[in-house]
């Protein structure tokens, strides 16, 4: 920033017209380069800021949401678990209680037995009714033991579903948490980038209300550059007329500064000094 005295307008009174006008270059340029500051932060980096903090809102909620859908899943996916981890635990145990009832023959040779004794039957081929009855009680507990054969069949087959089910749940718990690590680990970023962009807004803010107030004190400073220059033309042109050239440029000016000093602190005025003070002109 343009090097400029903070507060000239305490030393205006001792300086003189070349001096002023210098000041009043300065000054203006530093009024362009806090315009050009105050653009920049309106414009460029204001915007740029509220750019990031829109894309990182939008990601922030993209990443919640799906964290949310995840922990779901997981919730689904924990009670299927717990459902067929019950059914599985229901099976064991079935097949634990018929280990001792499992028929030691194969389920082929009970079926040739039925086969056999509903030949038997239908031809009749008995001769008391007690033989009748032995064949059909043959029949049904070969058919009993089939039976059992085809439950544990079941029962096992379905034990290694549930054990292939609960096998696949728990490698997409394995992936789900993974990724909600993923997204919680983003959302941590996301909020971290989130407060350094509010900071930063924050200290923009600062900027702009400090080179706006500078702004507006470089303005008053110039406005009262420009009012005194305005009054020391007036003094040149009197002189001009009064005086001719024989006196040095704002001479008459500063003999009239030093009169109002005089008259101010109470000291006493020359007839001359008073004459310029309260001359019609030069008042």
């Amino acid at each position: 920033m343009t090097n400029v005295d903070e507060n000239p307008i305490h030393n205006l009174e001792s300086l003189g017209w070349d001096e002023l006008v210098s000041l009043k270059r300065k000054l203006s340029s530093y009024i362009k380069e806090l315009t050009s500051n105050l653009i920049e932060v309106e414009r460029n980096q204001s915007r740029l800021i509220n750019d990031n903090i829109h894309k990182e809102k939008n990601m922030l909620n993209t990443s919640i949401q799906r964290s949310k859908e995840i922990q779901k899943e997981i919730q689904s996916n924990n009670s299927q678990l717990y459902s067929i981890s019950e059914k599985l635990s229901q099976s064991k145990n079935f097949l634990s209680m018929m280990e001792s009832r499992v028929p030691s023959e194969k389920e082929e040779d009970l079926l040739q037995i039925i086969q056999a004794n509903q030949i038997l039957i239908d031809q009749k081929n008995y001769k008391k009714e007690r033989e009748k009855d032995e064949i059909l009680t043959s029949t049904k507990e070969a058919s009993m033991k089939i039976e059992a054969i085809k439950a544990i069949r079941t029962i096992k087959e379905q034990s290694l579903q549930f054990g292939l089910q609960s096998k696949n749940i728990n490698k997409s718990l394995k992936l789900l948490d993974e990724e909600l690590r993923s997204i919680q680990t983003k959302i941590a970023e996301c909020n971290s980038r989130m407060d350094i962009l509010f900071d930063s807004k924050r200290q923009l803010a600062a900027d702009h209300e400090m080179y706006l107030k500078k702004y507006n004190e470089t303005i008053t400073q110039l406005d009262m550059i420009n009012a005194r220059l305005n009054i020391m033309a007036e003094m040149r042109k009197k002189q001009r007329q009064e005086y001719g050239q024989g006196l040095p440029n704002d001479a008459l000016f500063k003999v009239k500064e030093t009169a109002k000093k005089k008259l101010e602190s109470g000291s006493k005025l020359s007839f001359e000094e008073l004459k310029l003070l309260y001359s019609e002109k030069g008042y």
